[in-house]
């Protein structure tokens, strides 16, 4: 199930092409044009007898993006541990101070 579907509209491309075989009329090209078109593809030099030196960028390999995915999990792991061993320690002192006055006579 899509969260958020496009409305698109059923379009009769068979009725779009006769619609615009009615508004427009077809246009004959200049001659200057296509003497000019043809004049530069002749001229055109293929890339086929040029050399082409294609240079890829390698992406970090798989096992180096796991192995850093996998280090960095573990050392969030630990951190968080420590955080809540420290949070655990801090309310155990607490704990322990509130008993110690609460044990001492009152003056």
């Amino acid at each position: 199930m899509r969260l958020f579907e496009r409305k698109q509209k059923k379009i009769d491309l068979s009725r779009l092409e006769s619609r615009l075989t009615e508004t427009f009329r077809p246009v004959a090209p200049r001659q200057e044009f296509t003497a000019d078109l043809r004049s530069r593809l002749m001229a055109y030099r293929p890339r086929s007898t040029q050399e082409i030196v294609v240079r890829s960028r390698q992406a970090a390999p798989r096992g180096w993006l796991l192995a850093g995915g996998v280090v960095g999990g573990l050392l969030m792991l630990i951190v968080g541990i420590r955080g809540l061993l420290s949070i655990v320690g801090l309310i155990g002192l607490f704990v322990q101070q509130r008993r110690q006055l609460a044990s001492q006579p009152a003056h």
